[in-house]
Formats: structure tokens, sequence, C-alpha cells
């Protein structure tokens, strides 16, 4: 005989998968009234709506209590992972991703790994729109623990560091960038900028030039160029 609270499981799971949340909120929240420390699927998938509601901090509680009902649940861990990000709880993130990624497949691990990286990115980007370079270069060099290829990335540490100065560290972030992927007309046209700064004016004319070839359309690595030839005519 199937109890009543599998029924009311069954009919609010039905509603949940129909993306119902309204409808389907209250069956899940009175089973796990009366039963607190059971159904964490029940749990995750409370700590789902809430999340798709902005209700971060309800979403982590549901999750936090998936994931203590049972530690080896891998989709309310990752689904954790994310809430904390959004929060801004990200030393909870990682740990808790760390903690969940024994239980993962290599490709489940890689798909958490990129969302854990892309974030820090977005929080990267959202520093350096405030002015905060600093702070973009501490989330932009956390992604890169996750994710350790990307390149775009690689050239946004890069990047912060020649607005900070510090060229010949830069300079050596952008070598590889170029390394990993001597196709990406990037890193070439940010080294260029750099021996231009440094007086180096034949040095960044071949990045420039380097940089039109593997992409045309790179308007900036034109103008530059143009620039400097016009400045060593006159000469």
């Amino acid at each position: 005989m199937i109890s009543d609270t599998q029924k009311v499981f069954e009919c609010a799971e039905t509603l949940y998968q129909r993306g119902e949340f309204g409808a389907c909120r209250p069956l899940f929240e009175r089973i796990v009234k009366q039963h607190p420390d059971g159904y964490p699927d029940v749990y995750n998938r409370l700590g789902v709506i809430h999340h798709a509601r902005g209700r971060m901090k309800e979403a982590v509680a549901c999750f936090e209590k998936a994931v203590g009902n049972n530690p080896h649940y891998t989709e309310a861990s990752l689904n954790l992972v994310v809430a904390y990000n959004d929060l801004g709880r990200f030393e909870e993130a990682e740990e808790v991703f760390h903690s969940a990624s024994d239980n993962l497949g290599e490709g489940e691990q890689a798909v958490a790994k990129a969302a854990l990286a892309n974030r820090h990115v977005a929080l990267g980007d959202d520093y350096l729109k405030a002015d905060r370079p600093k702070d973009a270069l501490h989330e932009y060099r956390r992604a890169l623990t996750l994710c350790p290829l990307y390149v775009d990335v690689i050239c946004k540490v890069g990047e912060v560091l020649r607005k900070l100065e510090r060229l010949d560290d830069a300079l050596r972030v952008f070598a590889r960038a170029k390394e990993l992927n001597p196709r990406f007309a990037q890193p070439y046209v940010r080294v260029g900028q750099i021996y231009f700064k440094k007086g180096f004016l034949d040095m960044a004319l071949n990045e420039w030039v380097e940089a039109l070839e593997l992409d045309p359309s790179r308007r900036d690595a034109e103008a530059f160029l143009a620039t400097v030839r016009r400045a060593l005519l006159q000469q």
C-alpha cells in the first residue's frame, strides 16, 4: 500500500516536473514538516524552487538540509555550490565542491568546475567595472585554479597586470596565453601595447602585424599599427 506521504510526494513531483512551482511547493513543505530528517529529494526540490524565485537564503537552507540528510547527494551538493556562489560565499562553495567531487564522474567534474570558474570571472568583471582591479585579479586567478587552460581568463589576468603597471608580469602571462593558443589574437595586441609603452616600437609593430594576420577584424591592432607607423615616418 502506498503511504499518504508517498501519494503527496508523487503529486508534488508531477507538478514540479511541469514547472508548476507554486502548486507543488506547499505539498513538499507538508512532507518536510512531517519528516524533517528525511526526504533529501524534497529538500533539494524546495531549494530549486526558492532559488528560481530569488530566495537565496531559503534555497541554501534547503540544499544544506538535503546534503545533511544525505552527504552523498551529488545533485544537492552542486546546487548548494551554485547557491553559495550567488551569495558570494565562495570559500564555502569550493569546500562543498571538493567534498562532492569524489562522487562526480570526470564529465560532471568538468561541468561543475566550469560553472564555478565562470562565476569567479563574472565577479572579476564586476570588480573591474567598479575600478577595483586587485579584487578582479584575485577572482580571475581563482577561476584559473579551477580551469587553468582558459586562455581568455589568462588574458584577463594579463590585462589587469598591464593596467597595474606590472608589465613584466603581464608579459609572462600573455606568453602563457600564446603558448596555449597561438591562434588567439588578443595576447598579441596586448603584448604590442606593453612593448610600445616600454619604447620597443619594432617589437610592438611585429605583435600587431601578427594579431592582424590572425584576426583581420581587430580594429584596435590596426589603429595601433597605423599610429606607430605614422610616428616612425615623422622621426
